[in-house]
């Protein structure tokens, strides 16, 4: 089965500028999937293939309201742990720690966001018969 892109983000932006402690991670987001012919030909109808974009775009948001989310709940535990005389080298160390892990976080997101752009294409598919 031929796999296809249905949404490509290079840099994963999301405005952290309000945060001093944690960071966005420098990752990409890239929505792919297997498809069959029947569900290629179904991409080819402009209308459709909106409906489905949509669906990546909304995957997509989804995806940068939980982590916005995340960072902010971390920077509060961050600013905390300050207030109460950590040693910020200690919480630079755990903010690159989150960093990292949330860099490895953005496949499972990607591939939840696939399988619900397929779902959507599915149902689609089936509408146009």
């Amino acid at each position: 089965m031929p796999k296809l892109g249905l949404l490509s983000v290079s840099q994963i932006k999301l405005n952290t500028n309000g945060f001093e402690h944690v960071k966005m991670p420098k990752a990409g987001f890239r929505i792919v999937v297997s498809v069959d012919k029947k569900l290629e030909a179904v991409l080819e109808d402009p209308k459709l293939r909106k409906l489905i974009d949509e669906a990546c775009q909304k995957a997509y948001k989804k995806f940068l309201l939980q982590t916005a989310k995340r960072l902010q709940k971390f920077e509060k535990l961050f600013a905390g742990m300050l207030a109460k005389g950590a040693a910020p080298a200690a919480v630079a160390k755990q903010a690159l720690i989150l960093k990292n892990a949330m860099e490895k976080e953005v496949p499972k997101w990607e591939k939840l966001a696939g399988r619900d752009a397929l779902e959507a294409l599915k149902k689609l598919a089936a509408k146009k018969r």
